[in-house]
């Protein structure tokens, strides 16, 4: 990755292909929400739409595949400091638009404090994500030391 701006999203480091010109930007993390449950899904943008953050990729580089850590923006779920998984997952009553595998392996994104509201006494939610996930916020977590 690159500190020079993309010129659009079908050169950010941030953006994940879905079809030919559409994919989802993983900028950000998800926030929290007031209800319980929530599964976080990426905003899908077109390959030709740009925006402020985008960063250009290097040369064949997808976001979250065959890269370091050193040159990845960011970390996949599974990696990152900010998510929590269970050790057997989640199992919401209303599995939403996710199959249960997917509840499985998920965890949820603790990134983003919750933001005050005008209603008094709003309960917080973080947004459920899978393990394969990521984002451009997220910390990768240390390595563990070597045993000496």
């Amino acid at each position: 990755m690159t500190d020079a701006p993309a010129r659009n999203c079908g050169e950010c480091t941030f953006w994940v292909r879905l079809h030919e010109k559409i994919g989802v930007c993983r900028r950000h993390a998800p926030v929290s929400t007031w209800r319980p449950e929530e599964v976080a899904h990426w905003p899908e943008t077109r390959e030709g739409q740009v925006c402020g953050e985008g960063r250009v990729r290097g040369e064949g580089q997808l976001w979250g595949e065959g890269l370091v850590a050193a040159e990845q923006p960011g970390a996949k779920c599974v990696a990152c400091i900010y998510w929590r998984r269970m050790a057997t997952g989640m199992n919401p009553v209303d599995r939403g638009d996710m199959p249960k595998a997917w509840w499985a392996r998920a965890g949820i994104c603790v990134r983003a404090a919750p933001r005050p509201s005008a209603e008094p006494g709003p309960r917080a939610f973080w947004q459920a994500t899978g393990d394969d996930d990521g984002c451009g916020d997220g910390v990768p977590r240390p390595s563990p030391a070597p045993a000496s």
